[in-house]
């Protein structure tokens, strides 16, 4: 009887750990960014997201930082925080990142206030204040989580030296701009991005491309009536849902079997009411990074 018991104990053991699903955590930022609407796109075409569950982080530099030292097993990133962190820091773990799942253009969005126009006693006029992108030098510029990459490339590129000071948040950022603390707030978002159309009392300044930004960045235009009655030209950076080159055969039976159903799932997710718009962009066949096969 005692043999039977334990036979039948250890069954249930057994059982109970083959019931047990492997979970992924996914880093994707801010609860209104557009990084977790994507995910949560993803959720309601795929039942093989039932096992990933959301991580709220502070954007693309967490997000990579939390991959590689294994606290999560997907995370959303800007392709050229990627690119920085392989070629300018030559971390080698880069090595080990691999794309699962290409997706969409996020536009830099760069913020001033209005500026201000002047006359002098002799009848001068001044006008101060950020209008184009060369007016950033020598000056003070906000940014966070992977933006502070993007701020750092779009000054070396463009040869237009300013300051760039981290923030924790687009709260902090518009506080400080609010301030006088900085002159410009700097951003990397997929448009339509829900807090920018909420915004007033700035102004969108263009951000030119040139030939130094091919192979990273692509002209793009940013369309906000809040903020301009016309179209604001900027540029955009990829985005890509990345992973760790994973060998564990459930582990990477499961993540190809997310990347199939996404993959097959993409009319549903540019189609259906409520998806986010970027969907529009993304055709799984653009790779800035390493594929995860």
């Amino acid at each position: 009887m005692t043999r039977v018991l334990s036979l039948l104990l250890l069954s249930t053991v057994g059982l109970a750990h083959a019931a047990d699903p492997i979970s992924f955590n996914v880093a994707t930022g801010s609860p209104t960014g557009t990084y977790s609407a994507m995910f949560r796109n993803i959720g309601q075409v795929c039942a093989q997201s039932a096992y990933l569950k959301e991580r709220g982080t502070g954007g693309s530099l967490d997000n990579i930082d939390l991959l590689m030292n294994n606290e999560v097993s997907l995370a959303f990133v800007q392709s050229d925080v990627l690119k920085a962190r392989e070629q300018i820091d030559q971390d080698p773990r880069m090595a080990s990142i691999k794309a699962l799942l290409p997706l969409y253009d996020e536009e830099i969005h760069l913020f001033a206030k209005p500026p201000v126009t002047s006359k002098s006693f002799l009848g001068k006029t001044t006008v101060t204040g950020v209008q184009a992108f060369g007016d950033l030098k020598n000056k003070r510029v906000a940014a966070w989580g992977g933006s502070v990459i993007t701020a750092k490339v779009l000054s070396a590129k463009l040869a237009v030296p300013y300051s760039i000071v981290p923030v924790k948040d687009q709260p902090a950022a518009f506080a400080a701009l609010n301030a006088g603390q900085v002159d410009a707030v700097l951003a990397v978002i997929g448009q339509p991005a829900p807090w920018v159309k909420g915004l007033s009392g700035v102004q969108l300044v263009p951000v030119p491309f040139s030939p130094p930004l091919n192979g990273i960045y692509t002209a793009a235009k940013l369309r906000y009536p809040n903020l301009s009655v016309s179209s604001v030209p900027t540029v955009a950076v990829q985005s890509v849902l990345v992973t760790r080159d994973f060998k564990t055969p459930d582990k990477k039976e499961k993540l190809l079997a997310y990347k199939k159903c996404a993959v097959g799932k993409l009319v549903n997710l540019q189609e259906d009411e409520g998806m986010h718009p970027k969907w529009q962009q993304v055709t799984f066949k653009t790779w800035p990074w390493p594929e995860y096969k």
